[in-house]
């Protein structure tokens, strides 16, 4: 049986989310037709809606923008901003994090080759931005603040509550990356009032290729990126077709949040006994502070290893983890999670991760404890061979 601990990045579509699109797949529905077909797709699409609006507790005067990925509700943001504000001269710069995506990066580079200001905040010892620069770099003349709510590899927690006082003093639009936050931590944007907000549907056990962009009834003004209907997404975008990935959405987003309550502790019980063990093994570094983080994530370094050869070797037996330090993009400039936590500059390459789902199990966590320690005992051992024959 495979383990999965790569939730953050992507995940099996669950059986129950199936179950709810199937009726629903491959079908030509028009629900401008009164057909019984048809009217049954319409009443489950509108109840698939309202589960996607209360996932975040958004208002009915709210507007939730169904579309592709976290990805292009960012880009739609920030060029949307771009168009509207910088390019008009009546704002010059947008706030990012140095933890920000390779998306995200990639889309700020744009803006900034166009002549648009790109501040970014630092890190703080404990993976989250420091407000205090935040505040400083604040003007009258910032278009936007732009930060992921957790950190994609870390699962660190930005301090959202003060993020968004800061950015209200000056009344500067946030946008808040939440594709790693849903289903791991309640998300209430009546609390944490933003005027933007992005969330998917890859990483919760629901439908590929289909996510959502929160805007406040009270937000600014965007322009489309993509123009549609005025009836339909509030004609910034063309309208949402697959009924049946909409409706496996909603129920993605509604069994995630009702994990909160109980599954979630559970989790977190068994993340803190593979951290335990695996923190025991010689060399291993934890490299997020335990009560800022996700219920989910554990993040770790070890010492000698490469990542990719302990991916290598856990995927022998079917267990799948996850590691950014593989990726070699030198347009990639995101600070690193050895730099932050001060540790030696040769565990860059070291460092893997796991994120668990609801449908983790202990079973699943005693097999990669064992799995983790053998693999880093054989790699070692490989290691000082090569030495040895050099």
């Amino acid at each position: 049986m495979a383990i999965y601990l790569n939730s953050n990045i992507i995940t099996n579509t669950s059986n129950s989310v199936q179950e709810a699109m199937e009726p629903f797949l491959y079908k030509g529905i028009d629900f401008n037709i009164t057909s019984k077909e048809n009217q049954k797709a319409l009443k489950a699409y509108k109840d698939a809606i309202d589960k996607i609006y209360r996932s975040v507790n958004a208002k009915d005067e709210d507007t939730i923008i169904l579309n592709s990925s976290a990805n292009e509700s960012t880009s739609a943001i920030f060029l949307s901003i771009y168009l509207k504000y910088i390019l008009t001269g009546r704002k010059n710069s947008i706030i990012i994090s140095h933890r920000a995506s390779e998306d995200e990066l990639k889309v700020a580079k744009f803006l900034e080759s166009q002549g648009c200001r790109v501040h970014t905040i630092p890190i703080t010892a404990d993976g989250t931005i420091d407000v205090s620069l935040l505040k400083e770099y604040l003007t009258n003349k910032t278009a936007l603040v732009s930060l992921a709510l957790v950190d994609e590899e870390s699962g660190v927690i930005q301090p959202i509550e003060e993020i968004c006082q800061t950015c209200a003093l000056l009344e500067v639009p946030l946008y808040i990356n939440a594709k790693d936050a849903i289903g791991r931590i309640p998300l209430d944007i009546q609390r944490d009032k933003v005027s933007f907000l992005s969330f998917c549907s890859d990483n919760i056990e629901g439908p590929k290729d289909i996510a959502a962009l929160y805007i406040a009834s009270d937000a600014i003004e965007i322009m489309p990126t993509v123009f549609g209907s005025d009836t339909e997404q509030a004609g910034l975008r063309a309208s949402i077709k697959d009924v049946a990935k909409v409706i496996g959405f909603g129920k993605a987003l509604e069994e995630a949040t009702d994990a909160l309550d109980f599954e979630i502790e559970d989790i977190r019980e068994l993340r803190d006994e593979l951290e335990e063990a695996l923190l025991k093994i010689d060399g291993s570094y934890s490299l997020a502070p335990w009560a800022i983080r996700v219920p989910t994530v554990s993040i770790f370094a070890f010492e000698g290893i490469h990542a990719s050869m302990l991916l290598d070797k856990l995927a022998k037996k079917d267990i799948s983890a996850y590691s950014f330090a593989i990726f070699n993009n030198k347009n990639f400039e995101r600070v690193s999670l050895i730099d932050i936590a001060s540790l030696d500059s040769s565990l860059k390459h070291s460092i893997i991760g796991f994120s668990l789902s609801i449908n983790t199990t202990r079973e699943d966590i005693e097999e990669t404890i064992k799995a983790v320690t053998q693999a880093v005992e054989e790699i070692r051992e490989y290691g000082d061979i090569c030495k040895e024959i050099k």
